[in-house]
């Protein structure tokens, strides 16, 4: 038999193959999880396959390799099938977990995390239904401990989480996550809601570590002793369009910054946090030389037993720009004390608008004109002072969306700007007001879909006038440059 050089060629890429193959028996892929599926092989390679059942998650996880994506269908998990309240669901770096999947997409954009929401419980018996049995609850729903950056949760709401076992191995902290020991994940389009906690940090405590967190939303986490959301110690934290509403701990009502953590908040939104203790700090507690980052952001109507419905600092350097103090609440009432105090720290304010009044450039007092407080609709009304003055120099780099995801710069012709900067000119607090999309075609004043000598008519009978919707260029008078725009719209819509 003659061998060929084209027969070796092929022979040692076949070879070649194989020794990458047996070095690396596994390669990334995506891995699916259905907890509704009651069919298939059980093994994650197809949602036909999906890992299945409450523990489908976890089993997804446990095979994970860096690279990977976990994709999650609509459903209820759990961080295991069993009853150990020490087994929690454990980021992995280089691995991204996304929920809000109906079972059937081919793309990751496909998913819709309001539509199809994706639940991770720590009520392992199933049997919370409000009335707080919690002692057979995980102490951790998510650890996020030693995991990278590239550790990625992403649309899911997380619940149920209850840390109150021992300090000495942290089940006492941190019923959503915990994130200690160098770990920096990233978090997106979460919603931790009613997780508890004795130590501290209701929905996530992290300690010498780090976290993001964008777009997600705290709501009804209680922290024991320290942060109902957060507890962070020596961290560096960072929150981007984030929301806090109706978390409650002792010290700090929504989230405390301890042993020189750097933390930031941009474009966030802090209500109905409580401080029920002696310590204050409704929404923001800040001490042992943490420095805070606020832009951009709402705390309003949040509320503290002792002194600093909103914030208080006592030890440390932090700044506030462009943000809104209003209505939060403690002794005396709404008070500018129970804005901003500052107790042994100092807090720099600079273009805020600051109930009671608060020494710094740019700063107001006057009523910021919501859309709805009472209904914590944050927005801005038309004739709310908080538009078009900011201070644009203070927007961090790279912010080009407000709360709810839409333009951060928004110029309104109506409004004066008092803010600093070239225009636009951002607005103060978490939502930049949007202005009506201009009509689709100007020109037709009487809306039939077209502009033509109807339009032409109402034009020329407003010639020379001011204040007329026929003045399309806004220049104070229906002239000749009206008239052109007009006809260079002619025809149909």
């Amino acid at each position: 038999m003659s061998i060929t050089y084209s027969s070796l060629v092929r022979t040692s890429s076949v070879i070649a193959a194989l020794s990458v193959f047996a070095t690396s028996p596994c390669e990334a892929a995506v891995r699916y999880v259905n907890a509704n599926l009651a069919a298939g092989a059980n093994n994650g390679t197809t949602w036909a396959d999906a890992y299945q059942g409450v523990g489908g998650l976890a089993a997804a996880l446990t095979a994970s390799i860096s690279g990977d994506q976990i994709w999650v269908a609509q459903g209820t998990y759990k961080p295991t099938t069993t009853t150990s309240r020490t087994v929690f669901l454990t980021l992995k770096s280089g691995v991204g977990i996304y929920g809000g999947f109906a079972g059937g997409e081919g793309k990751l954009a496909q998913r819709d995390f309001v539509a199809y929401p994706t639940i991770v419980t720590g009520d392992l018996l199933g049997n919370d239904n409000g009335t707080l049995n919690l002692t057979d609850n995980s102490y951790h729903c998510f650890v996020g401990s030693g995991a990278a950056a590239t550790a990625i949760l992403d649309g899911f709401t997380i619940k149920g989480g209850y840390a109150n076992g021992a300090t000495a191995s942290n089940y006492d902290k941190g019923g959503g996550i915990l994130i200690v020991s160098g770990g920096s994940p990233t978090v997106r389009n979460c919603n931790f809601t009613g997780n508890r906690c004795t130590f501290g940090g209701g929905a996530g405590y992290i300690f010498s570590a780090a976290a993001t967190f964008t777009g997600c939303r705290f709501e009804n986490n209680v922290g024991g002793s320290y942060g109902g959301a957060f507890d962070m110690n020596a961290v560096t934290g960072t929150f981007d369009r984030c929301t806090f509403i109706g978390n409650t701990a002792s010290r700090a009502g929504a989230c405390e910054s301890y042993g020189s953590s750097v933390t930031k908040y941009t474009n966030c939104i802090f209500s109905g946090n409580s401080a029920t203790g002696s310590n204050g700090g409704g929404a923001l507690w800040i001490g042992v030389s943490s420095a805070v980052t606020m832009r951009d952001s709402s705390f309003v109507a949040n509320s503290a037993t002792s002194l600093a419905g909103g914030i208080i600092n006592t030890s440390g350097t932090s700044t506030a720009v462009n943000c809104i103090f209003w209505a939060n609440t403690g002794p005396g009432g709404m008070t500018a004390a129970n804005q901003i105090t500052n107790s042994g720290g100092t807090t720099a304010v600079t273009y805020c608008i600051v109930q009671g009044t608060f020494a710094g450039t740019g700063n107001t007092a006057g009523d910021p004109l919501f859309v709805n407080q009472a209904a914590r609709n944050f927005r801005l009304t038309a004739t709310s002072p908080a538009i078009d003055s900011g201070a644009n120099a203070s927007v961090p780099v790279g912010t080009t969306v407000d709360a709810d995801g839409l333009p951060r710069f928004i110029d309104d012709p109506n409004v004066v700007d008092t803010g600093v900067g070239s225009a636009p000119i951002v607005d103060r607090g978490a939502y930049e007001r949007q202005l009506p999309p201009p009509p689709v075609c100007p020109a037709d004043f009487d809306h039939n879909g077209a502009v033509d000598a109807a339009d032409l008519a109402t034009l020329l009978n407003a010639w020379g006038s001011a204040g007329s919707v026929s003045d399309l260029n806004n220049d104070g008078t229906v002239d000749a440059a009206d008239l052109a725009a007009l006809l260079n719209a002619w025809g149909a819509c």
